[in-house]
């Protein structure tokens, strides 16, 4: 029976506006987005602070760490439909956010504790040294909810972190946008 839901959040809480960085570097330079890459893996697994990673980043993109900072933060953009729904499934289910990232940068992207609304606990990679695939991540994020792996869907838009929720005993849902969500989730759950 599921009883928790947890959900990623860039790509789906959040758009992903590094993803996008790095998918139109990758065109015209494949060997830059690849350390691009190992810097945001070494960041998401807490082996470098954010502020560090930022740094890296925008030296190879040949701008200011303030020029990518903002680049980030104009294209991130909520999905207020999506939190307004993860409100209503609050009421029967227990939820929680488990990201890649530091809980440092979520807490920059949400401030005073808004996560707090609508997830009953927040799991940043950077904060447990495990990131997804990893099954550490999510094996964390069950126990700190108080369910065991197969009690929990896991929602993510990235197939390969999906699997790795797979592989633990989750169900999982690849999301593409909110309307399909709802819908593969109320088929999950009847």
């Amino acid at each position: 029976m599921i009883r928790a839901i947890i959900f990623d959040c860039f790509g789906v809480v959040l758009t992903d506006a590094l993803q996008a960085i790095r998918e139109e570097l990758a065109a015209a330079d494949p060997d830059a987005a690849r350390a691009i890459s190992d810097i945001i893996a070494a960041n998401n697994r807490g082996l470098m602070e954010p502020g560090e990673s930022n740094e890296r980043i925008a030296a190879i993109l040949g701008v200011t760490p303030g020029t990518f900072r903002r680049q980030v933060e104009t294209g991130e953009v909520r999905n207020d439909a999506l939190l307004q729904y993860i409100v209503r499934l609050r009421k029967s289910y227990k939820t929680a956010m488990l990201s890649n990232i530091a809980g440092s940068s979520l807490a920059r992207r949400f401030p005073d504790d808004e996560l707090s609304q609508y997830f009953d606990e927040v799991v940043a990679s950077g904060d447990i040294g495990y990131a997804k695939p990893e099954p550490e991540a999510y094996e964390i994020t069950a126990e700190r909810l108080g369910v065991r792996c197969d009690d929990c869907v896991f929602i993510d838009d990235r197939e390969l972190f999906v699997e790795g929720a797979r592989a633990v005993g989750m169900q999982g849902i690849v999301y593409s946008d909110t309307a399909q969500f709802k819908k593969e989730l109320a088929d999950v759950i009847a």
